[in-house]
């Protein structure tokens, strides 16, 4: 029979906290003695300076020190953040319903590219060479046609997307614009990266491949990696800031009468979103040009299809590796804690009370946490426990409606 271990999550945070209290005192304690010995130094007699030449500077060895204690005080932490997710049941189904949320998302974006070419929005064709072209279905080219040289042009293409309205996509018909809305992708850009793809497939299959097909291949393929890099990066950002902003409301909840541990805890929160914000949509991005080449071999519709799946499993990769340099990124950041606590002091108030929601929430998700546990540790217990919560209810529901019932009858007896 295995032995259980018990560890409260709890300890260990105060244990954390507790260094976070002795490092600073070091870091004082080490600044003191050098400014100390300079001091010393420079009001000896010049002709007895060179006594000190000898002597060690406590701000080297202070910085060596107080760098241990900053790494084993971040370990000691992640661990029990590890703990603490590790028995946090509702936390593990959240968990659980992100990847089936980021599942749904990405077959509803290929769901809605399949339905617009399927239905021949935007269609492709081999020409006599090999290579892909495209053209739009009659109605939207008429239509695309009408808008473009009417004053509605630009009202009609912000409306799509207030992007269009940039330079660069001035001279693209108001059709292509729509493929784009769809299929996120600009036609052309989805020609060409398919048709170099395969250049380069059948390049290597009859080993012929040459400068100019893996030149082709990469201009065409980073072009067509820009058309998803901005809303991957926006939309990750936009996530992990939400995230961060979370995250810094419960510090302040937790350590506001910490200030020591609050500047660290926020230090690393900010670390945390950009290192995950890069990794994320970096992933993604990448993905998305593999998967887009993989799929290419069954032409544009699978270059556009293959992208989107190649963009959600290199959001995933980019998560786990965000991972492994989460701890490289909280220290960066820990080395700006002060201009990024200077700052988040200025809205302090707005971060108070977002924590105090938060941290209401996190006492309603232990209170749940608890009765689950205690479910599972006993279900035939917990279920009489429930029968005579629901009997003194319905005890008290009849007693009130009882003595509602006698004070009408009394009050309205003169009829």
């Amino acid at each position: 029979m295995g032995n259980k271990i018990s560890v409260d999550p709890n300890r260990l945070e105060d244990l954390a906290n507790e260094f976070v209290v002795h490092l600073t005192n070091i870091e004082e304690e080490y600044k003191s003695l050098h400014m100390e010995l300079v001091n010393l130094i420079s009001s000896a007699p010049a002709e007895y300076r060179h006594c000190f030449y000898q002597v060690g500077d406590p701000w080297g060895t202070g910085n060596r020190l107080t760098d241990l204690l900053s790494e084993m005080e971040i370990d000691l932490r992640m661990t029990a953040n590890k703990f603490a997710e590790a028995d946090n049941l509702v936390g593990k189904l959240y968990k659980l319903y992100e990847k089936y949320g980021a599942l749904t998302s990405m077959s509803a974006l290929v769901t809605k590219q399949l339905t617009f070419y399927g239905l021949g929005f935007t269609q492709f064709a081999k020409n006599a060479d090999g290579a892909f072209t495209y053209k739009h279905m009659g109605a939207l080219h008429q239509l695309s046609d009408t808008i473009d040289n009417s004053k509605f042009r630009n009202i009609s293409r912000a409306y799509l997307n207030p992007t269009f309205l940039m330079k660069k996509y001035r001279d693209v018909p108001f059709a292509d614009l729509v493929n784009r809305k769809v299929a996120n992708y600009l036609p052309d850009d989805v020609v060409k990266f398919t048709d170099s793809s395969r250049s380069l497939f059948r390049g290597m299959t009859n080993n012929s491949i040459d400068s100019a097909k893996f030149k082709s291949f990469v201009q065409t393929g980073t072009k067509f990696a820009k058309t998803n890099a901005v809303s991957a990066v926006l939309v990750t950002g936009a996530m992990e800031v939400g995230g961060m902003g979370l995250k810094i409301s419960e510090n302040y909840a937790k350590y506001g009468n910490n200030p020591e541990v609050l500047k660290r805890e926020n230090a690393k929160a900010v670390g945390n979103a950009v290192n995950k914000t890069i990794a994320v949509s970096g992933g993604s991005i990448a993905g998305a040009v593999v998967g887009g080449a993989l799929g290419s071999l069954v032409g544009p519709v699978g270059t556009v299809v293959g992208a989107a799946a190649g963009s959600f499993v290199g959001g995933l990769v980019g998560e786990q590796a965000a991972k492994l340099t989460a701890g490289l990124a909280e220290k960066a950041a820990l080395a700006f804690k002060e201009p990024i606590h200077d700052g988040l002091e200025m809205i302090r108030g707005g971060l108070e009370k977002v924590g105090t929601v938060v941290e209401g929430v996190n006492k309603g998700v232990d209170f749940v946490n608890n009765q689950i546990k205690d479910t599972i540790a006993d279900p035939i217990g917990k279920i009489k426990e429930l029968g005579k919560g629901v009997s003194k209810a319905k005890e008290t529901a009849n007693s009130l409606f009882d003595g509602a019932k006698n004070y009408l009858e009394d009050k309205l007896s003169f009829f």
